[in-house]
């Protein structure tokens, strides 16, 4: 009886040990949406889809100073920003690709809002200054991808889209 009981007991104990040792995943495992990637890669493979982009300029969260930087394109608290770059175009028009990753899934529709609202900055600059980039701002694509939020304003906004697409998943 004590052999029988020593037994399970030992049974027990490495069933406990071996479950304990197993790889634990987070809960959202799955989403690779939630996984940070390099912006300055992401931004490398977003800028490279659009041929037709001019000189850009490019400003991130890496910098100096990321908050000045980011109230450029966005009127969200800089404390809920993870990682973020924009680029943009050196002279001016109407080329802007700008990817925000919040540091909370629950903010990043008030990114897209804020991105939504510089948008709506930049058509209303446009049709004053320069009114042949006003169809282009028009035609900006803002969405949301897990915790990331986009912006994308150039001629070819839906091979950089899929080149973000490829980039987070």
């Amino acid at each position: 009886m004590k052999r029988f009981v020593s037994l399970i007991f030992l049974l027990l104990l490495a069933a406990a040990l071996f479950s304990a040792c197993g790889e634990k995943k987070p809960e959202n495992a799955g989403n690779v949406e939630d996984k940070p990637v390099s912006m300055y890669d992401l931004r490398s493979a977003m800028c490279a889809a659009d041929e037709s982009l001019p000189a850009m300029l490019y400003a991130s969260s890496s910098d100096s100073d990321p908050a000045d930087l980011f109230a450029n394109i966005s009127d969200v608290d800089y404390e809920k920003i993870d990682d973020f770059f924009v680029a943009y175009a050196d002279d001016g028009k109407a080329y802007e690709i700008a990817v925000a990753r919040a540091k909370d899934e629950a903010d990043v529709n008030e990114i897209k809002d804020s991105f939504l609202a510089h948008v709506a900055e930049r058509v209303n600059t446009y049709s004053y200054y320069m009114p042949d980039q006003k169809a282009k701002a028009e035609a900006a694509m803002v969405f949301t991808s897990g915790r990331y939020a986009v912006l994308i304003m150039c001629d070819n906004a839906d091979a950089v889209k899929t080149a973000f697409d490829d980039f987070v998943k």
